[in-house]
C-alpha cells in the first residue's frame, strides 16, 4: 500500500465518531448523538450497520 493511499483511509476510531454524530443506527435503534450498545450494555465501538448508514445517508 502505497503513502498516498494510507493517508486517505479514515483511522477507525474517526470513522466511528462521525458514524455516531450523524447517523442513526439500525441495529439498536438510537439516535445520532448516542452511542451504540448491545441491550443496554454500552459498546466500545459502533454497529457495521450504523457506519453503512452514515455512509449512505451523508457520502
Amino acid at each position: 500500500m502505497s503513502r498516498h493511499h494510507r493517508s486517505r483511509r479514515r483511522p477507525t476510531a474517526r470513522l466511528a465518531a462521525w458514524a455516531v454524530s450523524i447517523a442513526c443506527c439500525p441495529e439498536c435503534q438510537v439516535t445520532p448523538g448516542t452511542p451504540c450498545h448491545d441491550d443496554g450494555t454500552a459498546r466500545t465501538t459502533v454497529h457495521p450497520r450504523r457506519i453503512q448508514e452514515a455512509q449512505v445517508t451523508h457520502p
